[in-house]
């Protein structure tokens, strides 16, 4: 009868100090160095070291750019998963920091953060990457410079760069090795209200080989004279 007592009392605090306890092999995914528009996938690791089941009940990224998915979402002591996130670099460049938040049913400290980092280098350089002309007089004829410059190739091959619609023209200036500069021009004279155009810049770089430059304008309005 002691015997059972025993066992029962050891069972009782056992379960009423049982915890569970998520540990990640590592909290930060560097990704290094991509291009602009290619993906990386980033692995967690984690393993259940507490002393009962843990619960994963939510896992969310801080960026619209990250997706996750995770391969566990219960776990008995010992017991090991994976959370897998795919970060979408387009329209990204430079130093990134992103971030993951993970919610368990662990007492304290029940939401662990995940970060990941890297650096994203843009497949082109281009400035200014729109030419805005403001408001222009009709009779104008608008000139402005865009320097595009690869950070993939040590010479830019140009296939062709052409425009749209009529009145916009853009014609090649210099090309110095991975630098290219086009002067671009608008004939105001076309323009009755609002100019909308766009330069396509093809080249020979492979993960972007055509770029699209917009160019705007808009005629300003005279005042009328008081008779």
């Amino acid at each position: 009868m002691k015997l059972l007592i025993c066992i029962f009392l050891f069972t009782s605090i056992s379960t009423l100090y049982a915890e569970p306890k998520l540990v990640f092999e590592k909290k930060v995914f560097n990704f290094g160095e991509i291009i602009e528009g290619e993906k990386a996938t980033c692995i967690f690791n984690f393993k259940n070291t507490g002393n009962s089941v843990v619960k994963i009940l939510d896992v969310r990224p801080t960026c619209g750019c990250t997706v996750t998915d995770i391969n566990k979402k219960s776990l008995n002591p010992g017991e090991a998963g994976t959370i897998e996130a795919v970060f979408y670099s387009i329209g990204r460049k430079g130093k990134i920091s992103k971030y993951i938040y993970v919610t368990t049913n662990e007492k304290e400290n029940n939401t662990i953060r995940l970060s990941i980092v890297g650096i994203v280098r843009k497949t082109w350089s281009i400035d200014p990457d729109k030419v805005d002309f403001g408001e222009i007089k009709n009779w104008y004829t608008l000139i402005d410079t865009v320097v595009i410059s690869s950070t993939l190739v040590d010479s830019i091959q140009i296939d062709s760069v052409t425009t749209e619609p009529d009145g916009l023209t853009a014609k090649i200036i210099s090309h110095r090795g991975d630098s290219v500069s086009i002067e671009v021009s608008v004939d105001a004279s076309e323009i009755t209200w609002k100019f909308i155009g766009v330069i396509r810049f093809y080249s020979n770089v492979a993960k972007k080989r055509k770029i699209i430059i917009p160019v705007y304008a808009r005629i300003k309005e005279e005042k009328k004279k008081e008779e």
